[in-house]
């Protein structure tokens, strides 16, 4: 582990480790967006969910009211889904996705909380 934070405490090294948990922030949900996108249209379930979802209110002006309207749309997509209601196609689908984004947010807890525990190692104390 010291060599982690000795390694990070080099400024290229650590300019390099940032971009590659920047591409890991962004580049895995670009990737699993197209990858949605094109596979959910392939089941008649997925269309009629993108039609849903096309239709559902997904910001706010500012009103908590609006917030939680938009929420319990959500909700109700996502049980709708899990229900079944879309076909097994869509269900499999979004069942891939939760466990995707689940491992994404994993990955990028550990890579930025490695560089903020080396940050903190290597900061010196005036």
């Amino acid at each position: 582990m010291d060599a982690i934070a000795h390694a990070l405490a080099d400024p290229g090294t650590r300019s390099w480790y940032l971009i590659g948990c920047l591409a890991l922030l962004a580049l895995p949900m670009a990737a699993l967006a197209i990858w949605f996108h094109r596979g959910i249209k392939q089941s008649s379930g997925g269309r009629a969910l993108m039609r849903r979802q096309r239709g559902a209110r997904t910001w706010a002006r500012g009103s908590l009211a609006d917030a939680a309207y938009n929420a319990g749309d959500g909700v109700s997509i996502m049980q709708d889904i899990r229900a079944g209601r879309y076909g097994q196609h869509a269900k499999a689908m979004m069942t891939r996705v939760y466990w995707i984004t689940g491992a994404w947010v994993l990955l990028n807890t550990i890579a930025f909380g490695i560089l903020i525990w080396a940050d903190e190692i290597n900061r010196v104390v005036e």
